[in-house]
Order: C-alpha cells, then structure tokens, then sequence
C-alpha cells in the first residue's frame, strides 16, 4: 500500500488507446512475474504454462495497476488526467485558467472527490489510497515518478470522440450546452467544443515536457498503433527509468487484439469495462477507426485547426499528420501472417 508521490501517470487523450494499453501492461505484468494467458482463438499458450491464469474476473480496467516486480514504483496510473505538477503552476495561459472542459473525464485523476479507497488491478488487495495534491507538488519541481502522454492528432482524435459522445447513455457526453451532439456537424463539435477541451489537456503536458523532459514524455498515437511493439517498448523503459529487454511484449501486444479481447468478454458474460452484461451484451471496444484513418483528411479543415491550436500555443510540429494512413498492425493480418511476418523479421 502507499500514500506517497510516487505514482507514475500514464495518460491519454480520450479516445486514444486508453484500453489497449491497459491491456498491454496488465498482460506485460502478468506474463513477466510468471502468469500464463491463454489465446481463445488460436489455442497459444503464452508465458509459463504452470503458472496462474489472468484473472480476468476481478479485473476491473484501473484506473489504479499493481506493477511491482515489474517496474520500480508499486502502481501506475492508466487514464485521462492533466498533467500533474501543472495545474498549480502560476505561469498558466488565460484561457486555459478562464476555460473549461467541454465534458467530464479529460481530466479524471484531478476531477475526483476522494482517493481513499482507489480500485487496483494486479494486485491481492481491493484498493489502495492516492494523494493527488502530493503528486502535483513534487511534479511541479521536478521531482516523483515518470508521467507520458499518449496523443492523437486533434482531427482524428475528435471525430472518434465526436461519435463515442453521440452514441454514448449519458445527458452528459450526448447533449452539449442543451442541444444534442447528434444534431450538430462535425464542425461545429470540432471547433466550438473538441480543440479547446484537446489544448486543454496537451498543453500541461507540453509546458511540463519542455520544462521537466526526464520527467515528462510525449508519444503520438500513431506510433502506438502502426509501431505498437516499438512504441510500447519506449513507453515501458520510459516508466523503467532504463532500457532493458521485454521479451512478453510481443505476445501481450497480439493478446490485446481486439477479436481477442471480444472473444474474453464473450467467455466472461460481460464487457470487460464492466459496463454491460450478458451473453449478448456488447463489447465496450468500439469498431476500429482503421477504415477512418485509410481515408485523406480535409487539409482546410487540418489547417484551420492548426491555427487555431497555434494561437493557443501548441506545438502542432508534435502532431502526426500521416499522408498515407497505414492500417492497424493489430488488425491488419490474421494469426497465420502475423507470425510469419514476425519470423520474417
């Protein structure tokens, strides 16, 4: 259990991978201390096959993950937030200290009331307390465990959003200032709601970035997706404080694929987000955006975008503007060619 500053902080910008890599760590975490998983439609037996199983029954998807024995701090933190150590800085841009969020969850680890009792996954015990405020001071110096952002660029990142908020239960995703997100165009989302929410959340991370770069990493979701072994591999040193060997990763990054991952949740009765229940329920996983990203964006509304993040002074040189979308390399070749383009290697 802990109290301290020392959480690391692995963020994303909504609709930006955020399951996936819990997925990811949580399998890395298992099969290194271990664990076994078993792939239910390939009949792959990964890690060590007298070990335990994933238990998937008591896991709950963070926002809280054990990952002592694997990396140096106890836990790690898998979510949206803005990033610590900056909300309490005095050199803040106005609009960002006279604005809002356009809806809950951007900044879910600053939003809560009480982190008494914090959920974990991993780990023997139910929950574990967080300190926010400590956090945010020792990030303010410098000082804690590593933060990364995991981003998309705006455009792709809001049309993924702009849909999740359409389909989504809540009054709170789907009506915006009293008018139904249904109703409005895309345009209108993206330039009256989704880029100033998306500043909101990347310039903390930029500004801590350029101040505190050991500290503070940047990775575009692109990489993710198209490089996913290579991007993670960065991400885990990144939080390891050193480069050293994941030999699971490969085998984790194959497990979270999301046909698998559909093929747990049917097992489980459930998805696995906990939202839904059934053996006809659907998953919490969405279709792939992949058919989205294989078509050009609008280069006049990329630009005036780009002038817009400008002036409130982001660094859109960090953005990835692929001029040839690449598909998903999860999604992109059955099991038979994944392991032979692997081989191939």
């Amino acid at each position: 259990m802990f109290g301290n500053y020392r959480l690391p902080v692995l963020s994303t910008v909504p609709r930006s991978g955020t399951w996936f890599l819990r997925y990811v760590f949580s399998f890395v975490c298992h099969l290194d201390q271990g664990g076994r998983l078993d792939d239910l439609l390939t009949g792959e037996i990964v890690g060590n096959p007298q070990g335990p199983a994933f238990d998937f029954e008591r896991f709950r998807g963070g926002p809280l993950f054990r990952v002592a024995g694997t990396l140096p701090d106890d836990h790690l933190f898998i979510g949206h937030t803005v990033c610590p150590g900056f909300a309490n800085r005095t050199d803040q841009p106005d609009w960002w200290k006279q604005g809002s969020f356009h809806v809950r969850g951007y900044d879910a680890l600053h939003e809560e009331e009480s982190y008494r009792n914090t959920p974990v996954d991993l780990a023997t015990y139910d929950f574990a307390p967080i300190k926010v405020p400590a956090m945010d001071r020792a990030a303010r110096k410098g000082r804690g465990a590593p933060i990364a952002l995991v981003y998309r660029n705006p455009i792709d990142q809001a049309a993924s959003y702009f849909r999740y908020c359409q389909a989504h239960v809540s009054p709170a995703y789907h009506v915006l200032r009293g008018r139904p997100v249904a109703d409005m165009s895309f345009r209108e989302y993206l330039f009256e709601a989704a880029l100033n929410s998306y500043a909101r959340q990347f310039v903390s991370y930029q500004e801590q970035a350029a101040r505190y770069p050991g500290l503070v990493k940047l990775v575009p979701y692109e990489g993710l997706i198209d490089r996913p072994v290579e991007t993670l591999t960065a991400l885990l040193d990144h939080f390891s404080a050193t480069r050293r060997p994941w030999p699971m990763l490969p085998a984790a990054v194959r497990l979270a694929r999301k046909e698998h991952m559909r093929a747990i949740e049917g097992r489980l009765g459930r998805s696995l987000d906990g939202t839904r229940n059934g053996r006809n329920s659907q998953s919490h996983m969405r279709p792939s955006d992949d058919t989205e990203r294989e078509q050009p964006m609008d280069p006049e509304l990329r630009d005036e975008a780009v002038s817009m993040l400008g002036g409130m002074g982001i660094d859109c040189r960090l953005f990835a503007w692929p001029a040839q979308r690449a598909p998903s390399i999860r999604l992109a070749y059955n099991d038979e060619e994944w392991h032979r383009k692997r081989a191939s290697r």
